[in-house]
């Protein structure tokens, strides 16, 4: 019988334990108007993919819920109608919209899989991935599309408006919700002020993540204003474009049919 090999000996009591190693900074993520965001971002939203929702809804008072609502609402969406829903993260619009327009055929796309795929996941509904600069649908394939919270996180808010009109059906309808730049100096100063001191905070504490969450800020100081981004909708193809504001200074519905 051969006996079993004897452990070798283990560390000295007195041994010190091996330096731990920090965790690698992580780049900051370029902002709206700066060139080749598209890895950066998608990076971002994988790595809070776990908190995404319970940050959306600290950070706006479960307000966001509301918003999506109201944006939902405007689409009136007919039995057996299709809506795509663009940068669809956690598939929130999507969600409320089979809930709000139950014959509706919905699907949600995103180049985060992480986030997709709880979104998916939560909803029970069909998902792509997919960069929303170039979406693997036909033109006029789709009767309504909406995006919340997505455009300005694009490598060119023009560019995703025309890939909007390209899979929007003459007369599909738009939605796009979004944190927009203020036109009022005095609204500007007090969110700035709100941006820049809690959200960041609150990244740190719910998502060990404040890089992101400054980002999210400062991307929305670096955006478009709601009439710039009207204008550029009806260069894209839209008719009949609208803008709401849903909370003064922050965020703004916007709405189009496609001409």
């Amino acid at each position: 019988m051969t006996a079993a090999p004897l452990p070798g000996p283990g560390p000295s009591p007195d041994a010190a334990a091996p330096p731990r190693r920090a965790p690698a900074p992580v780049a900051p993520v370029p902002l709206p108007g700066e060139p080749s965001r598209a890895p950066a971002v998608r990076a971002m939203f994988d790595r809070i993919a776990p908190t995404y929702d319970l940050l959306n809804r600290v950070m706006t008072l479960r307000v966001d819920q509301r918003w999506r609502r109201r944006a939902v609402a405007t689409l009136r969406l007919a039995a057996g109608e299709a809506l795509l829903d663009v940068c669809a993260g956690t598939m929130d619009v999507a969600a409320e919209a089979r809930r709000r327009w139950p014959g509706a055929r919905v699907v949600g796309s995103d180049f985060s899989i992480p986030m997709l795929a709880r979104g998916a996941a939560k909803s029970g509904l069909p998902a792509a991935a997919a960069d929303a600069l170039r979406l693997p649908f036909r033109d006029g394939s789709f009767d309504a599309a909406t995006v919340a919270f997505g455009v300005r996180n694009l490598d060119s808010y023009e560019a995703g408006l025309a890939e909007l009109a390209r899979l929007l059906r003459p007369g599909g309808r738009l939605a796009i919700l979004e944190f927009f730049r203020s036109t009022s100096a005095g609204s500007r100063a007090f969110h700035r002020a709100y941006n820049r001191l809690a959200l960041p905070v609150l990244g740190r504490l719910l998502a060990a993540d404040a890089a992101a969450y400054t980002y999210l800020v400062e991307s929305m100081e670096r955006f478009a204003t709601m009439p710039e981004f009207e204008e550029a909708a009806r260069r894209a193809g839209f008719r009949d474009v609208r803008g709401e504001a849903l909370f003064p200074g922050v965020c703004g519905l916007v709405t189009g049919v496609r001409a």
